[in-house]
């Protein structure tokens, strides 16, 4: 047992002095230094990277929108130009056989009954009566035996 303790002491006091060696070496801070460095030039290079990649994906986000501002400006033409009055006018009389009409031929229809608004009981009365429409029919014998869920 005791070998195996005094094996023990050895490493720890191995492991001690290695640290002692490396913490107290003249290399150590330079080492530090060196590495913090090179850290952050790879940072800064991925950095560089990953801003140059959202620069290209800006540009073609920005050329995809203008090409969809340049369709709507299209789409909005071929709209107004659609709904040309003499476009219109030769679709009917050419197309549709139909023909202009003089002033005389032309009649306004004009209500003497005032227009009302519907009273809300009478959609809730509608309502109700298409629920009952749907509701099933149950006679009083067949509630009492049972038969509510069986076929017809």
């Amino acid at each position: 047992m005791k070998s195996s303790v005094q094996r023990y002491r050895a490493t720890n006091r191995l492991k001690k002095a290695l640290k002692r060696q490396v913490v107290s070496s003249r290399y150590l801070v330079p080492v530090l230094i060196l590495g913090t460095l090179i850290t952050l030039a790879c940072i800064h290079i991925w950095q560089s990277v990953y801003v140059m990649e959202l620069v290209s994906e800006v540009s073609t986000l920005e050329k995809e929108n203008n090409l969809l501002h340049d369709k709507l400006k299209k789409s909005k033409a071929e709209i107004v130009d659609l709904t040309r009055l003499n476009r219109i006018d030769s679709l009917a009389i050419g197309t549709l056989g139909m023909s202009r009409i003089n002033s005389e031929n032309l009649f306004t229809f004009i209500s003497d009954q005032p227009v009302s608004e519907p009273d809300g009981l009478d959609e809730v009365v509608g309502s109700l009566k298409k629920f009952a429409d749907n509701l099933p029919v149950i006679s009083e014998s067949r509630a009492a035996t049972g038969e509510i869920f069986d076929e017809e």
